[in-house]
């Protein structure tokens, strides 16, 4: 996508407006427009993805039916609209706005954006959906009554990187002091320990030379730095909630990418 991170995200008071007031056009002009940027780019994207143009579009508003869509769908589970039941989630789990807007609604493949998007071309073409059991065994959703020419041109939309919909920078700058304060507590280098927790979010072995040398410690030492690096890190990252939000691991990688030795980080991707 196109546009920065500061200027796609609408902003949480933004979207407490909408929940509060149930339409992107029936909140305050400032609101409504940072809300309507936001969600006719999301949308008209994913459009993209799955392969219909923007001219399939014609004159129907994306933001009508995507208001449509969460003030009339149930829950998978309750028969109340699908937005009071994400209202009710994001109060009684305490959600950050922007982890539920950059998570469950606009994020990877999962992001409810999918849904929504998959039943506004079922609106749009006049195909119906249905979900089937793939040749790997994985179950998707199949085009009932388009024709071999139309699918032929659809493809399974790709992954929305939630990064894309918000400034990191705060999220980034509490993982860097967690990896200073985990280093400091197990009395670990600070590249050694993101080495430690670089090589196990990527299935490394500890045991790896690679990894044995930039730790220059021994197999069985090496076992019991990293237990201490990440139960440290779990409690470091506890009270302050940022454990639980969606984008963590895939910063907390970056971040320990960058710290970690310099000869290691160049091995490991040699596969050597």
């Amino acid at each position: 996508m196109a546009e920065k991170t500061s200027e796609l995200y609408a902003g949480d008071g933004a979207w407490r407006k909408w929940f509060e007031i149930c339409s992107v056009d029936g909140c305050p002009p400032k609101e409504a427009g940072a809300l309507r940027a936001q969600i006719e780019a999301m949308l008209v994207s994913r459009l993209a993805r799955f392969g219909v143009g923007k001219d399939a579009i014609g004159g129907e508003d994306p933001i009508a039916f995507f208001d449509s869509y969460f003030m009339l769908k149930g829950s998978r589970d309750k028969s109340k609209p699908l937005k009071s039941y994400f209202a009710h989630r994001i109060k009684a789990e305490g959600l950050a706005m922007r982890d539920f807007v950059c998570g469950t609604l606009f994020g990877a493949a999962s992001g409810r954006v999918k849904d929504i998007v998959v039943e506004w071309i079922a609106v749009l073409k006049g195909w119906k959906p249905r979900t089937a059991r793939g040749d790997d065994g994985r179950r998707g959703f199949v085009w009932e009554n388009a024709s071999d020419a139309d699918l032929a041109a659809l493809e399974d939309p790709a992954p929305v990187d939630p990064s894309t919909l918000l400034d990191v920078s705060p999220l980034r700058a509490a993982l860097e002091k967690a990896l200073d304060s985990v280093a400091g507590k197990i009395s670990v280098e600070k590249q050694k320990v993101a080495l430690l927790l670089y090589v196990t979010a990527q299935d490394v072995p500890v045991t790896n030379p690679v990894v044995l040398e930039g730790l220059q410690t021994a197999k069985s030492r090496a076992y019991a730095l990293r237990d201490k690096a990440i139960t440290a890190l779990r409690r470091e990252l506890a009270p302050s909630g940022w454990a639980e939000n969606p984008l963590s691991g895939r910063i907390l990688l970056e971040v320990c990418e960058a710290e970690m030795p310099a000869d290691a980080r160049e091995k490991l991707e040699r596969g050597e």
